[in-house]
Order: structure tokens, then sequence, then C-alpha cells
């Protein structure tokens, strides 16, 4: 039976579509293309399972295409080659995955000297999602204004170019910065709805590439490192427009705070609601164990109530910034030893 089953799964291949899509690389906007565009192409919704949540038989239903209806899917696997059990196994059933079942294994930095992935490899058919970086960044402001423009969004070469150096992120593993491009998608999104896009529209739903040194600050709150946020506060101070970093440092909360809530979602898993890399997400899940539901639930309510003093300018803007900062710094004790 199974001999059958691979068989038929051959002829499928051969003259319809490949069932195994092997998608590797950290652009995040590539990624979502790809598979978006698969989606279409099938006439299906891409579903997204939680690989922390499989187990050996729930992959082999999937592998198998477990539906009484004999129904297309198009299930996507992030990660999975974390879990190696799984991994191996699917490697070893790769040639066995039902023709009703697409699927696609989004994997960032697999290693491809390993069997499963070498065989998964030759099974299916492999996308490379590379980043545009920083060495390429003409290419990436050329890509910037051809999108605004196919969404009726003007954006002036120096727009494209002030934009693209807003999103710049660091590798973890390279000094070579690569290009947000899913930040700039989501920005060319809002922009539609402006009448003209200026410099301070801009401002307004891109953060500046500072965006990490304000991330810098929070972290080091997190840690209650009160001599270092001090430092850093007063570095920015002399460099930064102070509603723009309150604007950011409240955005960057507001997502802790949702990742706090978000308990067993994975870094993937979190990216994707929140539309943010998964680079920042792994640093936002990185800050949880320093708080507890009662004090994220407490600066909240301070956050809040500061933003609404900046807004009736009911006080400075650094000293709000300040205030919150150095709050988080000097809060009570971290999860768990309440």
């Amino acid at each position: 039976m199974v001999q059958l089953v691979r068989c038929t799964n051959e002829v499928q291949r051969r003259y319809n579509k490949a069932v195994i899509y092997l998608i590797t690389g950290t652009n995040e906007y590539r990624v979502r293309q790809e598979i978006a565009a698969l989606a279409k192409r099938l006439g299906v919704r891409a579903e997204t399972i939680d690989v922390d949540r499989l187990n050996l038989n729930s992959l082999a239903d999937i592998v198998r295409g477990a539906s009484l209806f004999h129904e297309t899917r198009l299930v996507v696997l992030r990660q999975l080659s974390e879990h190696k059990e799984l991994w191996a196994k699917l490697g070893e059933w790769a040639r066995d995955v039902s023709a009703d079942t697409a699927l696609v294994l989004v994997e960032t930095k697999p290693d491809k000297r390993t069997k499963a992935y070498k065989t998964l490899a030759r099974a299916g058919e492999v996308i490379v999602a590379e980043p545009l970086t920083e060495r390429t960044r003409s290419a990436a402001e050329t890509w910037l204004r051809d999108l605004a423009r196919a969404q009726g969004v003007k954006i002036s070469r120096a727009q494209a170019v002030n934009m693209v150096s807003r999103v710049l992120i660091p590798n973890e593993t390279s000094r070579i910065a690569e290009v947000d491009q899913l930040q700039l998608a989501h920005a060319v999104r809002a922009l539609a709805n402006v009448d003209t896009v200026t410099d301070e529209a801009i401002a307004a739903v891109l953060p500046p590439a500072r965006e990490f040194s304000v991330f810098d600050i929070l972290e080091l709150a997190a840690r209650r490192d009160v001599q270092a946020v001090q430092k850093a506060l007063s570095e920015l101070h002399a460099t930064d427009d102070p509603y723009k970093v309150m604007a950011l440092l409240w955005v960057q909360w507001a997502q802790l705070a949702a990742v706090m809530t978000a308990e067993g979602a994975s870094s993937v898993q979190i990216a994707s609601d929140l539309a943010i890399h998964p680079f920042v997400a792994k640093k936002l899940q990185a800050l949880v164990p320093y708080f507890n539901a009662a004090s994220v639930r407490e600066l909240t309510q301070l956050a809040a109530e500061l933003d609404y003093q900046s807004k009736t300018l009911a006080a400075a803007p650094w000293d709000i910034i300040n205030r919150f900062v150095l709050t988080v710094s000097t809060r009570n004790s971290p999860q768990g030893s309440e």
C-alpha cells in the first residue's frame, strides 16, 4: 500500500505540482509572498500548524492527508527542524506525502548537512528567501518605489532612501544589516491612507533606525540596570526627538505586553500575530522572564496615563520618558518570585 501511494505521488509531482515546498532564508516578506501565491494557485487557505504541539501521530496525519473529503490542503510548518525527531521522521516520510496536501516547510537557517534536509530538498521544491541587505540598498529602494506605485502611493527617491534606512535590522550572525521588507510593506499600506506622502507621514508609520537604541533602553530597564539606563537616556536625549522616542517606547511596550499574554506561543507565531520581524519577536520574548503579570498591568496603566499627559501637555516629554523607563527599572521582583 505504501509503495502504491509513493507511485501515485511521483506521478502527481511530475505532471501537476510538488507536494513539498521548502522555504529557507530570513526574508519574512518573501516567505509570506510565496505562501500567499501558492494558496492562490491552489485555491485554498494556508493552515499554519504550531509545531510545538505536533507529535509523531499528528505529523503522520498531515503526511497522509487525513481528510474524509479528500480536499486539497496547504499546510505550513515553521521551524520543524528544531524538533529533531519530527524533522528526521518527516525526512523518512518525504515521498509518502499525500497528493492532496501541499506541505510548506519554512526553515530560516536549516542545517543542510542533515539527511532529512537533503531528502526533503530532493523530494520537493526549494525556495530561497534571502533578504535584501544594506549592500543592496539601491535594489531595496527600487523595490519599495515599485511596490508603492502598484498601490497608488507616490514616494520620491529621497523618501525611499529614508524609509529603507529606517528598517535595517542587524543580522544575528553577520555584521550585514538586513532590510525588513515586511515592515516596509506595512508602511506602504498605511501611507495609502494619506493624500500626500510627507517626511512627517513616513516618521509616523516607520520608527527610525534608532528603534533598536530605544529597545536597548527597554531591555536595560527590564534587567534593572539603572545606571546603564540613565546613561542611555542621556545619549538619546542629545540626539533624538522626544516625541518620536515616546511613540516608539509605547509601541514596544505594547508589543511586550502582548507577548506576555501569548503564553506558550512560539516566536514565529508571535511575529505573525503582531506583524513584526521574527528577530524582534525573539528579543521581546527574551524580556518576558523579567516581568510578572501584575507589574505589566501596572506599567501598562502608567504608560496610558503618561501618554495622556503628553497629549495634554501636562508634562515635558523627556520627563515622561524618564519617569516610565526608570519606573520599569526600579519595579518589584520579576515573574515567579512573587
